[in-house]
């Protein structure tokens, strides 16, 4: 009888961060798993890397987007062959953008129906047996984020209707007009920077 029981396999996913280094970030997922749970778990590593790397990881999540590709491992950098493959640090090569797998990551839902995600996209499960030296040539699924030009064209544009209110609301609570303008410039202002923020750190 044939044994149809659900295992444990790693899924090769390499974080590659803004002006940064990329790192192998193994994600543990079962054969029985749909596209849908496999994406849901990249897209809770990818969450919990950003929250323990950055103080300002809200920044990041108010302001960018994932994105997701499929490249290859071109080299491993490690001064310890024995140290855990989580988190090394990994150059790619050939790498292809995918938008399936983009808008899968922001909405994990797409892929409910993809029963065989995990079979289909065998070569993405992580070969261990060789090793650091092994990974050579494995392939990957690439998380990164980018600059949302929506997010922060909305964001901005809340700012213009918010920072009137809220300045006419604080100036007739505070009886001085000043301090409600002051209050509008200020919220504003405040948007601006952000925008201009993550329009440097993506650049």
């Amino acid at each position: 009888m044939q044994n149809n029981a659900a295992y444990e396999l790693r899924l090769a996913m390499v974080y590659q961060r803004i002006n940064g280094p990329a790192t192998l970030e193994p994600i543990t997922v079962h054969s029985s798993d749909t596209g849908q749970h496999v994406f849901n778990n990249m897209k809770k590593r990818q969450y919990n890397i950003a929250r323990m790397e950055s103080p300002l990881w809200f920044l990041n999540l108010l302001l960018t987007r994932m994105e997701v590709g499929i490249a290859e491992i071109r080299w491993t950098h490690t001064d310890n062959k024995t140290i855990e493959i989580s988190g090394t640090r990994v150059e790619l090569r050939d790498f292809e953008q995918y938008h399936l797998f983009s808008e899968a990551i922001r909405h994990p839902a797409l892929l409910a129906n993809e029963p065989d995600f995990l079979m289909e996209y065998g070569s993405l499960i992580l070969c261990e047996s060789g090793g650091l030296d092994g990974l050579v040539g494995q392939q990957v699924l690439v998380v990164y984020t980018m600059a949302d030009k929506e997010k922060i064209a909305w964001l901005l544009l809340l700012a213009l209707i918010l920072s009137p209110a809220l300045g006419l609301i604080v100036g007739q609570f505070t009886q001085r007009a000043e301090v409600g303008v002051a209050v509008a410039a200020g919220v504003f202002a405040c948007a601006s920077f952000l925008q201009g923020l993550a329009a440097w750190i993506h650049k």
